[in-house]
């Protein structure tokens, strides 16, 4: 190649095309149409499956408080016939029958995330669960301060993982079911559902949002407005409506 002031020498001029301005038009829509089609379908694709494939022998254990203690035990046994730790495990004999997958839970009423991390190598380990659900919150958002809350929930999460054990992570529900966010401790219970919900961003782990779930439901049958007697018979506490909404929210993170 030649080169005359710093431009390509005459015989290596490049070519150009004389295209008609309605052909450029129609090559732009041509090549538009079937990139409209392609991008939702890469954006579909990068979505994570936030559900946890069972296996065979897996063992599932549900970790919290007074909340999960009832869930375990059936009670309190005025208010509730069946809890949802049973409910999730009679489903799965039927859904999974092939797999058979036990489910079990470790809960202490009052508990607060510190103290499932004092007893997690005595009282559940020993259990091997394959899987841990984490349901803990309500306690912690009235008593804790928000940071030692964060720091002492990715420290049990990393204790878990640090067994090869699966977590599934639920924000907190509630102390009073009114809707509109008028109920005492409704900012607190906010406030720390979403650190439940930037912990799971950010560990990128399954995650089941009851605090949601139960908000949305509260505004479809919940029309009085009511604190208590929706979900809850005091609140707090779940009714069995409450447990069977529950064993319905778990069972969604499973397939």
């Amino acid at each position: 190649m030649h080169l005359h002031d710093g431009n390509l020498a005459p015989d290596r001029v490049p070519l150009r095309w004389n295209v008609p301005p309605y052909w450029i038009l129609f090559m732009r829509k041509l090549f538009l149409v079937p990139l409209c089609l392609l991008v939702p379908v890469l954006f579909a694709g990068a979505q994570t499956d936030d559900k946890v494939t069972l296996k065979k022998g897996d063992r599932i254990l549900f970790f919290g408080d007074s909340l999960t203690y009832y869930g375990g035990i059936d009670g309190p046994k005025n208010q509730v016939t069946k809890g949802y730790v049973k409910i999730v495990q009679e489903t799965l004999d039927k859904t999974h029958p092939d797999l058979g997958v036990k489910v079990d839970w470790v809960a202490t009423g009052g508990h607060v995330v510190p103290q499932l991390i004092a007893r997690f190598d005595k009282d559940v380990l020993p259990k091997k669960p394959t899987i841990i659900v984490i349901q803990i919150g309500c306690n912690d958002a009235r008593r804790l301060d928000k940071d030692v809350f964060k720091k002492s929930l990715e420290d049990l999460i990393e204790r878990i993982q640090k067994e090869k054990i699966q977590v599934i992570q639920c924000t907190l529900t509630s102390v009073g079911e009114k809707h509109d966010g008028t109920n005492k401790d409704d900012p607190k219970l906010e406030e720390f559902a979403e650190i439940q919900r930037q912990i799971i961003k950010a560990k990128n782990i399954p995650h089941n949002d009851l605090r949601k779930a139960f908000v949305d439901y509260w505004k479809k049958n919940n029309p009085g407005n009511k604190g208590s007697g929706i979900l809850t018979y005091d609140g707090n506490h779940w009714n069995q409506v409450g447990m069977q909404f529950v064993a319905d929210q778990m069972l969604k993170r499973f397939k």
